[in-house]
């Protein structure tokens, strides 16, 4: 019976091991796997880890993990930090900078894994990564073109319902709110009366809800009631469901440009209708009428239009004779 129990175990633990085995293997076909001594001397990597770093095996064997970091890291407390908490026997995840062989800067998910032996003391660190230096250097592109338009544009972001979420420094130079302020304020308070209570602004919200993107130039109104004219677009924003959650609008301030032109129709209208450009006008139809008289018709006498008239009138008489 014994024997036949110490079999079943033996039978299960080969199976335990073997599983083990099998997800060890399927973790290190997909992903960048390297050990390290609890000194951070490499002791192994594998081959995603090598193509991924660019260097051979005898290369990297021996080498220390801080080589494979960039300057600033290796300098840092926090990188000292970091392997006192490996020795201890902390679990450490997260994204992080390394270099390759090249010098170029690589981005990993990745996670380190302490290994302890009998007496608890740490035998290796395995670490299993994941390359996402593409994502990390689109997202950086993506993070510095919205930097670039929070410096240069007026940004303002709006609940589906329109009310205010959040606002840039320069949204709110231009409107003259402060941020705890224009905070669940409702997007019809920028506009006027008229605009905010017809069914055009009622079906403006109904586009955007409809994902539909709105541009053009906008009046409205700042908190102190003064004009603003902003030339806008209304973005929808869609979460990652495909679901929409929110308005985002890219303004620039037209004020004075929209003022001045205004100013100048206005200026052309006067100089059009004023008097002086009335009689200024008056004179000079007369002038042109001066150069170039009206040619008169003369008619005959009297007697010849009678004569005329007569004859005319015999000849009508003749025709209309029966033969």
């Amino acid at each position: 019976m014994f024997s036949f129990g110490s079999k079943d175990k033996i039978a299960a633990l080969q199976a335990k091991v073997e599983e083990q085995a099998k997800l060890l293997g399927a973790i290190d076909r997909s992903m960048a796997s390297i050990e390290f001594d609890s000194q951070g001397v490499v002791l192994r990597a594998n081959d995603n880890f090598l193509t991924l770093f660019g260097f051979k095996p005898d290369q990297l064997v021996g080498k220390p993990h801080r080589d494979l970091c960039p300057p600033d890291i290796q300098q840092s407390l926090d990188y000292a930090n970091f392997w006192v908490r490996l020795n201890r026997g902390e679990f450490i995840s997260g994204i992080f900078p390394r270099v390759n062989a090249h010098g170029k800067r690589v981005w990993l998910r990745a996670s380190y894994n302490p290994v302890m032996d009998d007496q608890g003391k740490l035998a290796k660190v395995v670490k299993h990564a994941l390359d996402i230096t593409g994502e990390v250097e689109r997202d950086s592109e993506a993070q510095s073109k919205l930097t670039a338009l929070d410096r240069a544009m007026s940004t303002v972001e709006f609940a589906l319902d329109g009310s205010c979420i959040d606002a840039n420094q320069n949204f709110l130079n231009v409107m003259g709110y402060t941020r705890d302020e224009l905070k669940g304020v409702h997007h019809r308070q920028f506009c006027e009366s008229g605009l905010a209570n017809s069914s055009e602004y009622g079906a403006f919200w109904k586009r955007l809800n409809a994902g539909e993107f709105v541009r053009g130039q906008f009046k409205r109104i700042g908190k102190h009631g003064n004009e603003v004219w902003l030339e806008a677009s209304y973005n929808p924003v869609f979460d990652s469901a495909g679901r929409l959650y929110k308005v985002v609008k890219y303004a620039s301030d037209i004020t004075e440009r929209v003022q001045q032109q205004e100013k100048d129709a206005r200026g052309h209208r006067r100089r059009i209708t004023s008097p002086k450009r009335r009689r200024k006008r008056l004179r000079m139809a007369r002038r042109s009428f001066s150069r170039q008289p009206p040619k008169c018709v003369r008619l005959p006498p009297a007697s010849a239009r009678r004569r005329a008239s007569s004859a005319n009138w015999a000849s009508d008489r003749s025709r209309s004779r029966p033969s």
